[in-house]
């Protein structure tokens, strides 16, 4: 993927975190300290809006991602509704003073409520982007990374924008200088979502199951590895948001000064951005599940480092290292299970054909924001029992150990349960490989069928079979077997049109010379990503995901267009597994040992026997790494094909009888 796509995406989640962050880090002491709403009273509004933004994330979820647009399915809905977002941020965040208390918390309540479900519509189809941008796992991990990222880096900056204002909430015009800071905060974000969707790409097709709330829960219900995800992040986001609504607490109670907020959330970036830019190579190395659990262990001795913080200035040192390693517990499993999380939009659409992006990430979303709204309500009631003052001066030794006990101990507890959660994660890597290339040969079948129906040289037989009425030959061959010359002969004698391979020598010899970032548009690089050494081979075929579904779209289409009206005879092209249902079809295999191959694409080509053999070795590797990245067979098994003929011991003229000879029996005698 372009790192220009991974990096238009990752602004994306600046532009979410800027009123996300917002409403979890600064929220809470704006409704106590400058709103005037008890402790109490906060987190039962805290913990309101947050399940009842898990309703409205159910709802989005389960409308976007039903209609394609000429955008895609999900990018429109993040550039219309935000506008709407930012509306409802800055009347939220601009109470009036004066107002009642019942009436400030009505004004809080409400516009909370209203954020939430504006939120919902671009969040959801913001985080089910990943899913539709790519297939690739790896991918999908440089996504989270980035988002993951951005987000630590969106919080840093609001905390020095926003948390030295909490030093003194009693000065003047506080009020208007929080509106007008909200008002910037919220047009950068407008501009970054534009760029969010200018330079991101929907590629991965709609699934063709109906997608409905009833048809997400029956995936939900299907799909384990969601189930197994969800719960963890229950646990995982109870305790971030137990630690987030009493971290501002922590920083101008604990260690005496409100400004110290911003180095311990710097800390925590710190950490999260090291350990967020090592998400892919953690995917590769020790697999997701693994990944998550170590890094859990991380989250948990964060947090009982910051339970264990002494009161005073005395304390920052311990507090910074604290948040340091909870920056890297807390990040990575995020970023992870953002990851996770698109691998089972996969495992859903393989298991129950309904592809649900959208209410796979709802489901998620749900899930995470029942977790952060249990966790700001722990975070209030905690703080309120043990005794904590609304605009005290200073708070008592009790209210401290409460902050503590709420930013540390209690997140730890959580914390633990959520890794031995997703120590029961189902999803490997292995099998999630497999579940993709199930699912694109699906799709290419289902095309294969969708353009069947209308064809009329090819139909459907009585048990579904497609049926050719007139001759079709389909020829693979190792390099040198004499495909071009057999293949000709065969369509003249058959009457049938006749198509060469779709890459010729010359193609991929070019390709190979190319230098990367030099290439002339998809298919070049498609090429071009096969002179790699085998390393770098897998590599690039991870990367390539989007190309290749465009591929494969394309050669299906072309080889059934070629075979509707007249039938043919094809060499290549995948047409061996592509019309391996069709009825009539002769399917050859061209094959002679290397020395015979040689020689004779020396002599056909009029080049050197060291150039023949350079292209001999290049070739037999990168037509069969084509046909398994593309359409997921090996062409060197025999069980694909009607006839395997040696041309090292059969002539090519005799080879071209056969072929004849097997396509008129196979038709009934006729031509």
């Amino acid at each position: 993927m372009p790192r220009r796509r991974v990096l238009s995406y990752a602004l994306g989640d600046v532009a979410n975190n800027v009123s996300f962050q917002m409403t979890s880090l600064f929220l809470m002491a704006y409704m106590t300290d400058i709103a005037g709403i008890s402790a109490a009273a906060a987190g039962t509004i805290y913990g309101i809006t947050k399940i009842w933004a898990g309703v409205t994330d159910l709802v989005a979820g389960n409308t976007v991602g039903r209609k394609d647009t000429r955008w895609g399915r999900l990018r429109p809905w993040i550039i219309t509704v935000s506008p709407l977002l930012s509306i409802s941020l800055v009347a939220m965040f601009s109470t009036p003073a004066g107002l009642s208390p019942g009436a400030t918390v009505a004004w809080v309540l409400l516009f909370d409520a209203a954020f939430q479900v504006c939120y919902s519509f671009v969040n959801i189809p913001y985080g089910s982007l990943s899913a539709a941008m790519t297939e690739n796992s790896n991918d999908r991990s440089r996504l989270a990374g980035a988002r993951s990222i951005a987000s630590a880096v969106t919080g840093v900056l609001l905390a020095f924008v926003l948390a030295p204002r909490f030093e003194d909430t009693t000065a003047d015009g506080i009020r208007l200088r929080f509106t007008m800071a909200t008002i910037v905060l919220s047009v950068v974000a407008l501009v970054l979502y534009w760029i969010c969707f200018q330079g991101t790409k929907e590629v991965v097709p709609r699934g063709a199951g109906k997608l409905t709330l009833s048809t997400t829960l029956a995936m939900v219900r299907q799909n384990k590895p969601l189930l197994v995800l969800c719960l963890g992040a229950l646990f995982l986001l109870g305790a971030g948001f137990t630690m987030n609504a009493v971290m501002l607490y922590f920083a101008r109670d604990v260690l005496g000064n409100a400004g110290s907020f911003t180095w311990l959330y710097l800390a925590q970036t710190v950490g999260t951005i090291c350990v967020a830019s090592l998400v892919s190579t953690i995917t590769v190395k020790l697999g997701k599940r693994i990944g998550y659990v170590i890094l859990a262990g991380f989250a948990v001795i964060g947090f009982v480092l910051v339970a264990l913080v002494p009161t005073g200035g005395g304390g920052l040192p311990l507090a910074l290292l604290a948040f340091g390693v909870y920056g890297v517990g807390f990040g990575g499993t995020n970023a992870l299970m953002f990851s996770m999380q698109a691998d089972t939009v996969d495992y859903g659409e393989w298991k129950t054909g309904t592809r649900a992006e959208g209410g796979s990430y709802s489901i998620l979303s749900f899930v995470r924001k029942c977790g952060q709204g249990i966790g700001g309500f722990i975070g209030g009631a905690v703080i309120g029992a043990f005794g904590y003052v609304a605009g005290a001066d200073a708070q008592s030794a009790g209210a401290i150990q409460g902050i503590k006990v709420a930013a540390g101990w209690v997140p730890a507890g959580l914390c633990v349960l959520a890794a031995l959660a997703l120590s029961r994660y189902p999803l490997g890597a292995g099998q999630h490989r497999e579940i993709v290339a199930e699912l694109r040969q699906r799709r290419a079948q289902g095309a294969l069928g969708d353009t069947a129906t209308h064809d009329r040289a090819v139909s459907f037989g009585p048990h579904g079979d497609l049926v050719a009425s007139r001759p079709i030959v389909t020829v693979n061959e190792q390099f040198g077997a004499g495909a071009s010359y057999v293949a000709e002969r065969v369509a003249q004698r058959l009457g049938v049109p006749y198509v060469g391979t779709r890459f010729s020598s010359a193609d991929l010899e070019a390709a190979a010379t190319t230098a990367p970032g030099r290439t002339d548009g998809p298919v070049s690089e498609f090429l071009r990503s096969f002179s790699r050494t085998p390393n770098e081979v897998d590599a690039s075929i991870a990367a390539d995901a989007e190309i290749d579904t465009e591929l494969v779209r394309r050669n299906i289409a072309d080889v059934l267009d070629t075979v509707k009206d007249s039938g043919g005879v094809i060499v290549g092209r995948d047409a061996t597994v592509i019309l391996a249902r069709t009825r009539g079809a002769v399917h050859v295999r061209l094959q002679a040992p290397v020395e015979a191959r040689v020689s004779r694409a020396a002599q056909d080509s009029g080049v050197g026997r060291d150039v023949a053999q350079r292209r001999q070795q290049r070739e037999d590797r990168v037509r069969t790494q084509m046909s398994q990245r593309l359409m997921h067979w090996d062409p060197a098994d025999a069980g694909h094909y009607d006839l395997v003929i040696d041309t090292g011991d059969v002539p090519l003229d005799d080879a071209v009888d056969r072929i004849v000879a097997a396509s008129q029996a196979e038709r009934g005698g006729t031509t």
